[in-house]
């Protein structure tokens, strides 16, 4: 099945994820996403498409004209049922068709972390459905950690308010961007990490815990159609519950290939 990206994080994620890193010295966020849609750019003159096959899908670009700008657009075929949606949403190709301008006006500038060893710059959006208007109602706060070498995301947490399904707690999502390669003049991550951090209440737990077990007591064709039937919300609780975060690893990387026919 082909899924059209609509850049929210969504977790979509995603799509406000590349954002703007500037030189070490900067310290607004003007001149943080002028650096960065200046790189942005320079890559579009030279990639007019390209293919990304992970571990969870494969993912297909084309640059297009957007708002008298050029862009990519994204189709995305998952390869599994089961699949979380969160990794339905966050493509490599996340980290292009940022939407710059509002960027600069809803932004804050939040200094420098080191993540993963990286000196980043930080950018924090208090109101993440200005700057992305597809993004869930629920986000509170978006904040980007890009690194200010090179220019790219290293890290990305969407917030969001709490809710009776969620816990008393907000929650949260982090996605970490990892092993940056460049393919004919096409940079991105190689690996993406999902974390979820869902702050359920010990009852919750307990609730989901049941619920998994109890699926696996059923028959195995029972079973299956189940498993169906939920799609990436079963494997969403398998992650809530073990804490580990979804990884998405880059195994092919195709640049100004033609795209199979009818893809978008």
């Amino acid at each position: 099945m082909l899924r059209r990206r609509s850049f929210p994080v969504a977790l979509s994620l995603v799509f406000s994820l590349l954002l703007g890193a500037g030189p070490a010295s900067a310290q607004s966020v003007a001149s943080v996403v002028d650096d960065m849609q200046a790189a942005y750019d320079r890559q579009l003159e030279t990639v007019d498409t390209y293919i990304v096959e992970t571990n969870l899908y494969t993912a297909y670009n084309q640059k297009v004209t957007q708002d008298g700008r050029p862009t990519y657009r994204t189709q995305t075929q998952m390869k599994g049922s089961g699949t979380s949606s969160f990794a339905a949403n966050t493509t490599p190709s996340a980290a292009y068709g940022m939407q710059f301008n509002r960027l600069r006006q809803h932004a804050t500038y939040a200094g420098t972390e080191t993540i993963d060893g990286l000196r980043c710059h930080v950018l924090r959006v208090d109101t993440p459905s200005a700057v992305d208007p597809d993004m869930s109602g629920n986000a509170t706060r978006m904040t980007y950690y890009v690194d200010a070498e090179r220019h790219v995301p290293a890290r990305m947490v969407m917030e969001t308010a709490a809710s009776g399904q969620q816990g008393p707690n907000p929650s949260s999502v982090a996605i970490r961007f990892k092993n940056y390669q460049t393919t004919d003049g096409l940079t991105l991550p190689h690996r993406m990490e999902i974390q979820l951090n869902a702050n359920l209440s010990a009852e919750q737990r307990q609730q989901m815990r049941q619920a998994m077990e109890k699926m696996k007591q059923l028959p195995e064709q029972q079973r299956k159609q189940m498993e169906e039937m939920m799609g990436g919300q079963m494997e969403m609780m398998k992650q809530m519950m073990s804490g580990n975060p979804i990884a998405i690893e880059v195994q092919s990387v195709q640049v100004n290939v033609d795209m199979p026919e009818d893809m978008f």
